[in-house]
């Protein structure tokens, strides 16, 4: 039988090489003479086995085996077959309970929490109905996720309130398991807020950049002071007495990219049980990156990734969110058909009841796909969808990464393309160079034979 190459790629390592099969997310460990046997024969667009002599044909029927050639005609092609969004049953639930917030983060992209309009609160009623629609639009999905969102979602504690025990009550009612989670920045955290937290088990991430000096640089309040000792001042009684784990969520801009390490180790120095960092979203020209901030995020990853090798190998996972979400999902295997799930099972609902595909989103009044009153439209849902897609399945086609990230985050790109004219593509180098680093790392780990501790991720990842 004819043969054809599956899209594959190969990392170079100090002592062999990594063979990567794209649309299956399936990694091979490979030495140098089989990486001789795959650069004689990958040029070739078919291979026909039984014209190959020994010893090469043994390792191509090895790699057969390994579905990295399959029969002619049979490759998997981009983009894959999609499902409608609006057959899909919603699954998780992010509710703008406060478009409002007592900070001035300095690279907001929710404009200082009102996502572009005026301040509000979201009415208790309005949290009901929204929690309510949640549950009863779940179709056979047995697991659902509220995210309480903002905004400061602790700036409405009635609506907070509301929510979840509408939600509990509901979901209970239909034997459905309910996790609710809750972005904080965590200036407002109080004996009576942390115990509702913890009866409802309540999981929460505080948004927090580091030491003091940095943070308070990012995160001042309304009058320009400080926020990092009064959030200090109030995290005891949320880490000490937590039944869950709580994170810290980084945002760092490009200038602060070199300190990523110091504000992990702060932070987890706090008592974070996880940090993650993320880039700020590029709002303004001058939060975006040039190529040296770039390599310098890189190095400060590869570090971390470095870091998290010498633990694994004692049995230990360093918490850091960014590679603890990627090697779970090289472990499961997951890939990606599309970027996330926005408009997939996923919504966003703001504080006035209006229906976006992203939290992200909401105020963006092209992308509003309909109403708790009216329900969601389902022309909208896609033409939404469509709209931020356009162009990123031919961009995917060629990309030996596009399984694991699948066009990348919408708003990030409407951002770069509709909002500060980048040409599309802007961020995919860096995303390629980021998941080699997990990449190599997996490999590295399996090496080593982390299968245990890679086993732990995968049930974090899952739990």
């Amino acid at each position: 039988m004819v043969h054809e190459w599956a899209d594959h790629q190969v990392f170079n390592l100090d002592d062999g090489a990594i063979l990567y099969d794209v649309d299956l997310a399936s990694l091979f460990r490979i030495d140098a003479s089989i990486q001789a046997v795959l650069q004689r024969w990958s040029c070739q667009p078919r291979v026909d086995l039984n014209e190959v002599a020994p010893p090469d044909r043994a390792v191509l029927e090895d790699l057969r085996d390994l579905r990295l050639l399959v029969p002619a005609g049979s490759a998997k092609v981009w983009p894959p077959l999609r499902c409608d969004p609006t057959e899909i049953p919603l699954s998780t639930m992010v509710l703008e309970v406060a478009q409002d917030c007592n900070l001035r983060c300095t690279y907001c992209y929710a404009a200082g929490g009102a996502y572009g309009g005026p301040a509000r609160l979201l009415d208790v009623e309005t949290a009901r109905r929204a929690a309510r629609y949640l549950v009863e639009k779940s179709g056979d999905n047995q697991a659902l996720t509220l995210v309480l969102f903002g905004g400061e979602p602790l700036l409405n504690m009635p609506a907070v309130k509301a929510a979840v025990e509408e939600a509990e009550e509901k979901a209970a009612a239909l034997g459905k398991k309910l996790l609710v989670s809750l972005t904080t920045n965590g200036t407002l955290l109080d004996a009576e807020i942390l115990g509702f937290l913890r009866q409802h088990r309540v999981v929460v991430s505080v948004s927090l950049d580091g030491p003091a000096e940095l943070h308070d640089a990012n995160r001042p309040d309304a009058a320009g002071r400080g926020s990092y000792s009064r959030i200090l001042a109030r995290l005891g009684g949320l880490l000490e007495n937590s039944n869950a784990a709580v994170a810290a969520r980084v945002t760092l801009t490009p200038a602060q990219w070199s300190r990523c390490e110091e504000v992990f180790d702060h932070l987890i120095g706090l008592g974070f049980h996880e940090v993650g960092i993320a880039p700020a979203s590029p709002i303004s020209k001058n939060l975006l990156p040039d190529i040296q901030q770039e390599q310098v995020l890189l190095e400060s990853l590869a570090s971390m990734a470095r870091r998290f090798s010498r633990l694994a190998k004692e049995g230990r996972i360093l918490p850091f969110s960014n590679l603890v979400e990627l090697l779970s999902r090289l472990h499961m295997g997951q890939t990606k058909a599309i970027a996330c799930g926005a408009g997939y099972g996923y919504l966003a609902v703001d504080a006035g009841g209006e229906f976006y595909p992203c939290h992200r989103l909401a105020g963006e009044k092209g992308f509003a796909v309909g109403t708790l009153a009216t329900g969601v439209d389902a022309d909208r849902v896609r033409s939404s969808l469509a709209q931020l897609t356009t162009g990123k399945d031919k961009m995917c086609q060629s990309c030996w990464a596009r399984s694991l990230c699948a066009g990348g985050c919408h708003y990030e790109n409407h951002l770069r393309e509709n909002t500060l004219g980048i040409p599309p593509g802007s961020s995919c180098d860096f995303i390629r160079r980021w998941l080699q680093i997990g990449i190599e790392l997996y490999a590295e780990l399996r090496h080593a034979g982390a299968d245990g501790l890679l086993a732990k991720l995968e049930k974090r990842n899952t739990c």
